[in-house]
């Protein structure tokens, strides 16, 4: 009965130890995963970042021959026409 014993302790030893190594090297490669998730996800929101600055400039490039005679001037002489559009802001729609 001696020998059942330390085998069966011996067995459920060996099965901690390789549990325990299975469980560092997952976990080391859950960390890598994570690492590379939060790299494109960084990239994602470099971009979204470059989208709302190219946005804004062009809004701001849209409005300047309101504000200034001079370029108003120079696309009139270009064939295009300048003129104030009314703004209109975008209804939410909703959600069901």
């Amino acid at each position: 009965m001696k020998s059942l014993h330390f085998y069966t302790t011996l067995a459920l030893g060996a099965l901690c130890l390789v549990l325990s190594i299975t469980s560092i090297v997952l976990g080391r490669s859950n960390n890598s995963l994570q690492l590379q998730q939060q790299q494109q996800q960084a990239e994602i929101n470099k971009g979204n970042t470059s989208i709302q600055i190219g946005q804004n400039l062009l809004r701001d490039m849209a409005e300047l021959p309101l504000k200034n005679d001079k370029v108003k001037q120079v696309l009139t002489r270009r064939g295009l026409t300048v003129s104030a559009a009314p703004t209109s802001t975008p209804t939410p729609t909703p959600s069901r």
